[in-house]
């Protein structure tokens, strides 16, 4: 019994327990009080001199159970808590309860010396991965893990630690006895099972580093969807996209907003005049020392929206309408106007109806005929005849559309107008600059008379345009 006493210590000691020279002199004496008649008293005599953290507990409660195993009590226990896992696949594989029985019998005292890694692979108890890394000590570093394919990385990394190459080898070992005590078939059919067992708890480690990822990057979905909806081009966009880039798009204006209403906060408190600062302190010998303000002028900008609502940009221009209507409040004066071949203006359509409700009767056909073929240069020439008073110095042109004249005259003259008396063009154009001069696009014709042209495509792109605004 002494040789089976100090054996079992030396397995605690490759489990991590702590155990000294003293302590195993206390066990001996300790059994020798008990006896090993009863398992409980046993154990409870094992526990008080071995165990002096909580962490030794469960490899403890695990290395008694198979080191001193008794199958009276393992059945019991297994009833109790649920059978263990290789039990079920043995189940599952045809053994009989009586086969089992034996083998796990004869496992008992094989796994008891193998690996914590390998005895898991085993399936003789119910475990859990977090206690497994526990009781091998292991510390990861789990800063570094920002992005889900890192996974995989941890992953392997964490196998590594708990050598889980070894825990396969100790199997296959294992094998090779049991094929001469068992026999080939059942041997075979034995470690299948285990190794199914231990291909779980490689899926389990997996899952332990996703948990981890997961606690660390709570909003990374959420973050990694806006990131796809802000690049996603709006017309490869399905209808929930739709809708959230409606409310991206009314967080841009209010963006806006605040960012224009900040700025002018500022500006009223006027700048300081180092000049008549430092020339009225001369006057009385830098004493007091009176600061000086220059104030300037704010005027609130004007803005003209031409949006073509055809169906070639209507995802486009249909957020760019919701967009100007959402700064009526910002600009001194908006005047909104759609065109497809007809030109007509909307200002007083967005101050009539609520958002969704304005936008849908401009594309319902309530302002000009949506149906028709575009040709920017009759809309340019209807402008430039009939609103071009609209436009003054403190007006910042916007233009949306591709530009796709349907090969018409292009009456460039018209722009150049505009540009004349504005103070800024912006042409905003959902196609890339390569497909300007190809097919019936004007764009190269209309270009010298823009101060800018911002390809706007998605919604990282209005919100490019949405800072050049305030600038």
């Amino acid at each position: 019994m002494l040789d089976r006493l100090l054996e079992f210590t030396r397995l605690c000691r490759r489990n991590g327990m702590r155990v000294s020279t003293s302590e195993v002199l206390d066990l001996v004496r300790a059994t020798q009080i008990v006896g090993i008649e009863d398992p409980e008293s046993l154990k409870a005599a094992l526990q008080a001199t071995l165990v002096k953290r909580k962490s030794d507990e469960e490899p403890f409660d695990e290395l008694f159970d198979l080191f001193f195993f008794r199958r009276g009590d393992f059945l019991d226990k297994a009833k109790k808590d649920g059978a263990p896992p290789l039990v079920e696949a043995l189940l599952l594989e045809g053994f009989s309860e009586d086969q089992i029985e034996a083998l796990v019998a004869m496992l008992a005292d094989e796994t008891a010396r193998m690996s914590p890694l390998a005895r898991m692979g085993m399936g003789l108890r119910r475990s859990k991965i977090e206690a497994l890394i526990r009781l091998a000590g292991i510390q990861i570093n789990f800063d570094r893990l920002v992005n889900p394919l890192q996974i995989g990385f941890f992953t392997q990394h964490l196998l590594e630690a708990l050598n889980f190459r070894q825990a396969q080898e100790e199997l296959n070992n294992l094998e090779g006895r049991l094929r001469k005590k068992i026999g080939d078939d059942d041997a075979r059919r034995l470690m299948e099972a285990a190794a199914r067992q231990l291909e779980r708890v490689r899926g389990q480690v997996r899952g332990y580093v996703s948990d981890e990822f997961e606690r660390r990057n709570l909003n990374y979905l959420e973050q990694m969807r806006k990131q796809i909806l802000e690049h996603k081009p709006f017309g490869a966009m399905n209808e929930a996209e739709l809708y959230r880039l409606r409310e991206e798009v009314t967080r841009l204006a209010r963006k806006l907003k605040q960012m224009v209403a900040l700025r002018r906060k500022v500006e009223r408190k006027g700048r300081l005049d180092a000049r008549r600062t430092l020339r009225r302190a001369l006057a009385t010998g830098g004493v007091p020392f009176t600061l000086k303000y220059k104030k300037r002028r704010i005027d609130k900008p004007r803005l003209v929206i031409l949006c073509d609502i055809s169906d070639s940009v209507r995802h486009v221009s249909r957020f760019m309408l919701q967009f100007a209507f959402t700064l009526q409040e910002l600009f001194a004066q908006v005047r909104s106007f759609v065109f497809v071949s007809d030109l007509g203006e909307c200002t007083d359509l967005f101050k009539k109806y609520e958002l969704q409700r304005a936008v849908d009767v401009a594309y319902a056909g309530g302002v000009v005929n949506v149906y028709a073929n575009s040709n920017f240069g009759r809309a340019f020439k209807t402008f430039a005849e009939h609103h071009l008073d609209t436009v003054t110095q403190k007006t910042t042109v916007i233009i949306i559309g591709d530009a796709r004249n349907n090969y018409n005259a292009p009456e460039a003259w018209a722009l150049a107008d505009v540009k004349a008396r504005a103070r800024r063009v912006l042409w905003l154009n959902p196609e890339p600059p390569l497909s300007w001069a190809f097919g019936d696009s004007a764009m190269r014709d209309y270009e010298p008379y823009c101060d800018k042209v911002e390809v706007v495509n998605n919604l990282a792109s209005l919100a490019k345009v949405v800072d050049n605004l305030v600038l």
